[in-house]
């Protein structure tokens, strides 16, 4: 079976940000500061995951 980086390192970030979003809705966070810094990492991590996709995006396209 063969795993590509790319691939691998998306289904990575993918599950912390589930996780990350699973314990803000069960109430995981005892206080606002908390919240705010695993909201922090979410979107932290969201942004990366966007930025893995687009630059995947554009080495394919630059193999054409």
């Amino acid at each position: 079976m063969e795993h590509n980086f790319d691939g691998v390192l998306l289904a990575e970030l993918q599950d912390r940000m589930d996780m990350l979003g699973r314990a803000i809705v069960q109430g995981n966070c005892p206080t606002i500061e908390e919240y705010r810094y695993m909201c922090g990492q979410l979107r932290g991590l969201e942004a990366a995951c966007g930025l893995i996709e687009d630059l995947k995006k554009r080495l394919e396209n630059s193999d054409d």
